[in-house]
């Protein structure tokens, strides 16, 4: 239903001057909107810190407190996000800023998703972490930006591409941080230091069942982010550029990813050897979005 609601937002028809008068300053001309603006970011720092209280010193009260928090935080967010595109004239636009914000909501949703069905809550402080980072450099760089900018290039096709690019790099990002956890605990049982990443985190095997599910997810997200935008695009009758840099990095993420998952079974590669490829993309991608957010307002040239 949120993936829905997004595509809606994206396609619903605003005039240029009306959006551009509501994303001029959109935070600092809304003293509510910052203080909430604010309030996610503090909740996602202090959730953070209750998760890892209870992972390296199992402290009994972060326990107790981390998952309600949690879920306190996720419902702010989607406040925030809420009376953010209530604003009239405002639209959630395929730009770095927004596409941070909305990676920390999702891996958050989906992490929580996950410790309510397994009531395994051992992972919990490395995801939440990451989406506490993207959320925090998310606000501080919406309060800077004056205009967000505006493009003609929309649609319901756009919208689809938005929405699997952010599910896409989120299952990237947990795939990443479970085969650094698959490693680290693998060299723990190796090396008979039994210490406390084996004593806190899942097994090896649970861990590699993850991991798995993320990278096909992270496939198929990715297979959807790449069609939606060709189709949408020859149907707005621009021209595809095939070398563009975002499209060909974006081609070739999705053959690693798809490589990843028949190597498996077809040449017997275990999970070891390939979660360094795993690790490499997550840091990879993410080092391309903190240097597209710092230098580039949007992933694409129309300022989406």
């Amino acid at each position: 239903m949120a993936g829905i609601y997004i595509i809606y937002l994206l396609v619903r028809p605003q005039s240029l001057a009306t959006r551009t008068r509501a994303m001029n300053n959109i935070l600092l001309n809304n003293i509510p909107l910052l203080l909430l603006n604010q309030l996610v970011s503090l909740l996602y720092v202090v959730t953070t810190f209750l998760y890892g209280a209870h992972f390296f010193k199992d402290h009994q009260a972060a326990k107790k407190f981390k998952q309600p928090l949690l879920v306190v935080t996720v419902l702010t967010h989607l406040a925030y996000l809420g009376l953010l595109i209530s604003i009239e004239g405002y639209i959630i636009t395929y730009s770095t800023v927004n596409l941070m914000t909305m990676v920390g909501l999702t891996l958050t949703t989906t992490y929580l998703f996950t410790e309510f069905t397994t009531k395994s809550d051992k992972t919990g402080f490395f995801v939440i972490s990451f989406a506490a980072g993207a959320q925090l450099i998310s606000s501080i760089l919406t309060t800077q930006i004056q205009s967000t900018g505006v493009t003609s290039f929309r649609g319901i096709g756009i919208g689809v591409h938005l929405v699997a690019a952010i599910f896409g790099f989120s299952a990237i990002a947990i795939a990443g941080i479970y085969s650094i956890l698959y490693l680290l605990l693998y060299r723990q049982i190796q090396q008979n230091r039994f210490e406390l990443f084996f004593q806190r985190l899942p097994n090896l095997e649970v861990l590699e069942k993850l991991t798995m599910h993320a990278v096909s997810l992270g496939f198929l997200f990715l297979t959807i982010t790449l069609f939606a935008g060709i189709l949408e695009q020859r149907a707005s009758g621009e021209a595809i550029t095939l070398l563009e840099p975002k499209l060909v990095t974006l081609v070739i993420i999705w053959l690693l990813y798809g490589t990843g998952i028949f190597v498996k079974p077809i040449i017997g590669w275990d999970i070891k050897h390939m979660a360094y490829l795993f690790i490499f993309l997550f840091i990879f991608i993410t080092f391309l979005i903190v240097f597209m957010t710092i230098f580039s307002p949007t992933f694409h040239g129309l300022g989406l």
